[in-house]
């Protein structure tokens, strides 16, 4: 699951967080508060029959461009190339070839270089200019990187032949699939996250981006909300697609709830750590799906995402969050406890103006 934006406001903001002096840190909360005060405070008043989310699996060249992308990080050789999500790649490219000549074959190798040798060196959340990249596939009417675009168009005759096809498939299943688990848990599962978290969502909807391969993780959020999600990831089938649409959804209130976590914070002159309001996300989205569907057992615990840096928090969440959600406090009392439990001394020494 990603890390997507679920990687980005929370770890980027919280790294900025780390180095700014309490000056500055004071000048910043009453900002915070108007930001904090505009920020809804209550679920919204939206239909059980208005769409949770809206699917796009027939994207080819978004699909195109994930393709590439994971293929140029197998051929770097790159660590994250290993992972369940994207292990499978380039298998999948082999069997697609041999439907190809010699000249097909020799323009897509070409095409995989390209991608090896510039955009698959970059992370697909973080580094320019890969999130305008995917909102340009993914979103009509914006211009395609003039880097990436001939090397799309030249690949694209090839794709089409002979992998498109198996993808657009494997994106459809998964949304009939995620489809038949919205009608009977979606909205028990979403009256639960915007309950606990008192924020609206969308009524039109929540856009997710399908596409056969994604990036390390399966699924991403970056810029302007934007969620690609890996069809054929074997974590993301089921229950735990279902658990990770809404996951990865619930970051449209990352800036919110950093504002509200950061006023909390600066009322006990700390910081509140990074990953924090990640772990939050995890904890809220899991339960969420166990209480719907009993026996369920969540992403993090599933695929041990608490053993991998996010340990601390979970007693955290369990002692203080979890009552919150059974309908103890409000939302920020438990967030002030969470704070106080939680939250990092400001640096010793910190940095001149």
């Amino acid at each position: 699951m990603v890390y997507g934006k679920c990687f980005c406001v929370e770890e980027c903001q919280s790294y900025h967080s780390l180095s700014m002096n309490h000056k500055l840190c004071r000048r910043l909360f009453f900002i915070i508060i108007a930001v904090s005060i505009c920020a809804p405070s209550v679920p919204a008043k939206r239909s059980d029959t208005n769409p949770i989310f809206v699917f796009h699996t027939d994207e080819f060249w978004l699909n195109l461009h994930h393709f590439l992308y994971v293929l140029g990080r197998a051929e770097n050789k790159e660590t994250d190339a290993a992972r369940e999500a994207v292990s499978g790649a380039p298998a999948d490219q082999e069997s697609g070839l041999g439907k190809l000549n010699a000249n097909e074959q020799k323009i897509w190798r070409e095409a995989v270089a390209s991608y090896a040798a510039g955009p698959s060196k970059k992370d697909i959340v973080f580094d320019d200019p890969m999130p305008a990249v995917t909102k340009s596939l993914a979103v009509p009417g914006n211009a395609i990187d003039p880097a990436i675009q001939p090397i799309l168009l030249r690949a694209s005759p090839i794709y089409r032949k002979a992998w498109w096809k198996k993808h657009r498939d494997a994106n459809r299943r998964w949304q009939k699939s995620m489809d038949a688990l919205i009608k009977l848990h979606g909205n028990k599962v979403l009256r639960f996250i915007t309950n606990a978290y008192k924020l609206q969502w969308p009524a039109e909807g929540f856009p997710v981006h399908v596409s056969a391969y994604s990036n390390w993780a399966g699924a991403y959020s970056t810029t302007g909300n934007l969620l690609v999600l890996a069809s054929q990831s074997p974590s993301l089938q089921e229950l735990y697609g279902l658990e990770t649409i809404f996951h990865e959804g619930m970051h449209q209130w990352d800036d919110q709830v950093f504002a509200v976590l950061r006023e909390q914070a600066i009322k006990l002159n700390k910081f509140f750590p990074r990953g924090f309001s990640h772990s939050l996300i995890f904890f809220t989205a899991g339960e969420a799906v166990r209480r719907a569907v009993p026996g369920h057992v969540p992403y993090a615990e599933k695929f041990g995402v608490w053993q991998r840096g996010m340990g601390p928090f979970r007693a955290a969440l369990e002692e203080i969050w979890n009552p919150y959600l059974d309908g103890r406090g409000t939302r920020d009392e438990a967030f002030a406890a969470l704070i106080t439990k939680t939250a990092i001394e400001p640096p010793a020494n910190p940095p001149p103006e």
